[in-house]
């Protein structure tokens, strides 16, 4: 078959998301390729047309299937629709690679113990002290995420419960669509109106939760928002702060334990859960790397060092000293006692950022409801960083004291128990600078806010807001973008 003609049983990729979004009373599928970034918007009867291509059917078959579900389509038209599919690399290939074979949670292997080594289910559960969960059962994060995944027992329990969502109850497709591709996984992604979980009422409560108790809900959903992270030593648990009550619960007495007191090692836990690992070696700077437990032991002296009276200032010079001088003691002071941060070392993060931002915006706006709050909190992000492109409102807002130091400080606290400053993509140093200008957007976010005249809950906590959107949306990315320049 020629890499340009499409492969003869058509098939999404497993690279590829299919997401059903309602806006209104208009029903739109959004497919997003996770290699390019590239978005694609389908309407309701292209949607069906490709989800019967599920790799067993040729496109006349694909045509007939489709019809039974009422969207009629002739097969020279369904054959050129496949075509611009694959020229846009869409589609997945005919072989049995990767790509082809179901899309499921397969556990990896475990790797082989080193001599003397602790079995990793024997490995303790090390708890964020100190902290109790207040939820104001307001429904922020069901509105701020683009995935919510259930199993099939939890759809199916899902569409049991509240059978007149969607009118799901006898259909799973209507509904849900795959994780990834167009076939049967193991994880499904509930629909989205108006950037809201299909299943949160308006009032902002849980459906499911109130017709079948806290059980009725996805696995996702009941451990959110508490992170696990293995360093080799304990499992680390944490609370990523991705949502308003996180930061509302600061300091509070009472609220929810992260996790249930009786569970105290990693066999204990439902081996559903998601356990980042971190690597044997980890990026300190770039070109420059240390051994897990060198890290993980510098890590908790951070953890125990004073807090600089500006965060943003002390990760900043965190950064720059961990470039120079590595792992030292001598790194830790500067945090504890760092220079101002320069606007000039900010511009180049907040101009990646931006781009990043303005971007996603473009496109959100080409589909997403008004009422989404992730379109919203995207543009923000984008209007908070352009103004921040004005030297002198960067400077003005670097001299004033920030708004909500316990909240910075919680924040900081919160990432470095659960490792999640050397869990992503970029070296620690840069994740350090990255932290840094997040928490710079955050203190320049509620004037934007103001001047668009929003009331959203979500907007009490702006550190939360803009955690949230950039890992949820793929904002991320910019520190890459940065890097270079920073």
């Amino acid at each position: 078959m020629s890499p340009s003609t499409p492969p003869a049983r058509p098939r999404l990729a497993a690279h590829v998301l299919a997401r059903r979004h309602l806006v209104g009373q208009e029903e739109r599928v959004i497919l997003h390729d996770v290699r390019t970034g590239q978005l694609l918007q389908l309407g309701a009867r292209e949607w069906v047309l490709l989800s019967a291509a599920d790799g067993t059917r040729d496109v006349e078959g694909i045509v007939i299937a489709a019809a039974r579900e009422g969207a009629h389509a002739r097969v020279p038209a369904a054959q050129a629709f496949f075509a611009e599919l694959h020229a846009a690399g869409l589609l997945g290939a005919d072989d049995g690679g990767e790509d082809a074979a179901p899309w499921g949670p397969a556990m990896p292997a475990a790797p082989a113990l080193e001599p003397g080594e602790r079995d990793p289910r024997e490995r303790p559960l090390e708890v964020l002290p100190d902290f109790g969960l207040h939820c104001d059962g307001g429904g922020s994060c069901c509105r701020i995420y683009a995935s919510i995944l259930f199993d099939p027992e939890e759809a199916a329990r899902a569409r049991a419960l509240r059978p007149d969502v969607l009118s799901g109850g006898a259909r799973h497709e209507r509904a849900f669509t795959p994780e990834r591709g167009t076939w049967p996984c193991a994880a499904s992604v509930v629909a989205m109106r108006d950037g809201r979980c299909a299943y949160l009422e308006g009032e902002g409560r849980c459906s499911l939760h109130a017709s079948g108790g806290p059980e009725a809900k996805p696995l996702g959903c009941r451990t959110f928002p508490t992170s696990f992270a293995d360093d080799g030593e304990s499992v680390r648990v944490s609370v990523a702060v991705e949502c308003a009550c996180v930061l509302a619960s600061v300091g509070r007495p009472g609220g929810a334990p992260l996790l249930d007191p009786r569970l105290v090692a990693r066999g204990d836990l439902d081996e559903r859960i998601d356990i980042a690992r971190l690597p044997d070696r980890a990026q300190v700077a770039p070109g420059a790397t240390a051994a897990r437990a060198e890290v993980v032991a510098w890590s908790r002296r951070l953890a125990a060092a004073a807090p600089p009276s500006d965060v943003a200032a002390g990760l900043f010079s965190l950064a720059a000293a961990l470039e120079s001088e590595g792992l030292t003691g001598g790194a830790i002071a500067r945090f504890e006692r760092p220079d101002p941060l320069d606007p000039a070392a900010l511009a180049p993060w907040l101009a990646a950022l931006h781009g990043r931002a303005a971007r996603r915006a473009r496109e959100d706006a080409a589909w997403r409801s008004e009422l989404d709050l992730a379109r919203r909190a995207t543009q923000w992000i984008a209007d908070a960083t352009l103004a921040l492109a004005e030297h002198d409102v960067l400077a003005a807002l670097l001299l004033s004291p920030a708004r909500a130091p316990d909240r910075e400080r919680f924040y900081l606290r919160a990432a470095l128990h659960g490792h999640r400053l050397l869990l992503g993509a970029v070296p620690l140093s840069l994740a350090l600078r990255d932290r840094a200008v997040r928490l710079v957007v955050a203190r320049a976010l509620p004037a934007v806010v103001a001047g668009a005249g929003a009331d959203d809950p979500a907007c009490a906590e702006p550190i939360a807001l803009v955690e949230a959107a950039l890992r949820g949306h793929g904002l991320d990315v910019y520190a890459a973008d940065a890097a270079p320049a920073g």
